[in-house]
């Protein structure tokens, strides 16, 4: 069958799409107010086209980098039994928070925030802003 024969073919792209968006808006948040649009849409970009669909083909599929065929024809795995992640939550945490890492870590630290001269630029975040976006993530 081909994609475009089978209805559940459109679903379950959809689903993945929701996935793979997932993780490049963790990126984002890591790398807020330090970056160039552009230069997020190129991450986000190479995260999605090509990092995010590897990760989760090798953890999904029971095809993986450590699987192996055995004599009876079937995908064997060489650690065991099979990955059981509820949900998808783990890889696609996995991969948005390796990537959030990654580009916080090449893209730095906000300019000026730890210069001496400047700290009093940096005002504190909006405890009712903070109590607010924590009930919205609640609720």
């Amino acid at each position: 069958d081909g994609f475009w024969d089978a209805p559940s073919s459109f679903r379950n792209w959809l689903f993945q799409g929701a996935f793979c968006a997932t993780g490049a808006t963790i990126v984002s948040g890591a790398m807020a107010e330090r970056t160039q649009l552009k230069g997020f849409i190129t991450y986000t970009l190479l995260m999605t086209s090509i990092i995010y669909p590897i990760v989760i083909w090798w953890g999904w599929s029971g095809n993986g980098v450590l699987s192996y065929t055995d004599d009876a024809g079937e995908s064997v795995s060489a650690v065991g039994p099979a990955l059981k992640d509820f949900a998808g939550s783990g890889l696609v945490h996995l991969v948005g928070g390796v990537g959030a890492l990654c580009g916080a870590v090449i893209v730095g630290p906000r300019y000026g925030r730890w210069d001496a001269d400047k700290q009093e630029e940096f005002e504190a975040h909006s405890i009712p802003f903070c109590v607010l976006g924590t009930f919205f993530l609640w609720f």
